[in-house]
C-alpha cells in the first residue's frame, strides 16, 4: 500500500506575497488585490516600511544637495499621501486624548472627528522636526535613512500587538488580536536588516533611536489608558519616524 501523501501546508512564496499584500493594504492607500480580513500582514511591516520610504528619499535624492528643505518637505508629503494622513490622523487623536484631564474625557476627545489644539500641535510639531532633521542631512544620506525611518517605524506595531494590553473593540483590538509574535520576530529581523544594508552610523542611530521612541510611546500609552488603540499605533509611528530621522541627523 502506498504510504498516505504528506498535508502541505500554505507555500512559502505564497504567504510571503500574501503578507506583503495586506501589509501594503494596511499602511498605504494603495490596493493591489482585495483584504483579507483575518490577516494584518505584520511581517512584512519593515519590508513595506522602507520600501515607501526609499521611494520618498530617492524624489529628495533627486533634488540635489541644494535643495534640501525642499526635498524634506516633497519625501514627507509622498509619505502623508501614500498612507492618506492615517498615522498623523491616528498622532492627533491620541494627542487630545493625552491633553484631557481624565479617562472619560480622553476617549470622547480621541474619538471626536474634529481636530484638538493638542493634535493640531502634535502634528505641525512632528511635521517640523522631520522636516528639519531631513534638511540637516545631506543628500547621499537622505534615501537611506528614509528607508531606515519607514522601516522601524512601521515595525514598531507589529513588534508591541502580541504583547501590548488590547482595547475593546475598534482597530487596535483587531490588531493585536490577528498579530503573532512570528510576524513580531520577522518584522524586527526586517527593519534590522535595513539598517545593515544602509550601513553608517546614521542608519544605526535612526534604528536605534526609532525603536526605543516608538515603544517607549507605546508602553506610556499602556500605562495612561490601559490598552493600545489604533489611533495609539498610527501615533507611534509617527513617533518612531521622527525619532529616527533625529537620530541620524544628530550623529550624521
Amino acid at each position: 500500500m502506498d504510504p498516505e501523501p504528506r498535508r502541505r501546508g500554505p507555500r512559502t512564496p505564497f504567504v510571503a506575497a500574501l503578507e506583503v499584500r495586506c501589509a501594503v493594504a494596511l499602511l498605504s492607500r494603495l490596493r493591489i488585490a482585495p483584504a483579507v480580513v483575518d490577516r494584518t500582514g505584520s511581517a512584512a511591516f519593515g519590508l513595506v516600511g522602507a520600501v515607501l520610504g526609499a521611494l520618498a528619499g530617492a524624489v529628495a535624492l533627486a533634488l540635489g544637495d541644494e535643495r534640501r528643505l525642499l526635498a524634506a518637505a516633497l519625501a514627507l508629503g509622498i509619505l502623508a499621501l501614500a498612507s492618506g494622513a492615517l498615522h498623523l490622523d491616528g498622532l492627533a487623536d491620541t494627542a487630545d486624548a493625552l491633553a484631557a484631564p481624565d479617562p472619560a474625557n480622553a476617549e470622547r476627545a480621541r474619538r471626536d472627528p474634529a481636530i484638538g489644539a493638542a493634535g493640531a500641535a502634535a502634528v505641525a510639531l512632528v511635521l517640523l522636526v522631520d522636516t528639519a532633521a531631513l534638511a540637516s542631512l545631506p543628500a547621499g544620506t537622505l534615501l537611506p535613512a528614509l528607508a531606515v525611518a519607514g522601516s522601524v517605524s512601521r515595525a514598531v506595531p507589529a513588534l508591541a500587538a502580541p504583547w501590548a494590553p488590547r482595547a475593546e473593540g475598534g482597530f487596535g483590538a483587531w490588531f493585536a488580536a490577528h498579530s503573532g509574535r512570528g510576524g513580531s520576530v520577522v518584522a524586527l529581523g526586517t527593519s534590522v536588516a535595513v539598517a545593515v544594508l544602509a550601513g553608517g552610523l546614521v542608519a544605526a542611530a535612526g534604528w536605534l533611536a526609532g525603536v526605543i521612541a516608538g515603544l517607549g510611546f507605546l508602553g506610556m500609552l499602556a500605562r495612561r489608558f490601559g490598552a493600545v488603540t489604533g489611533d495609539g499605533y498610527g501615533a507611534a509611528i509617527e513617533v518612531a519616524f521622527a525619532a529616527s530621522l533625529v537620530g541620524g541627523a544628530v550623529v550624521r
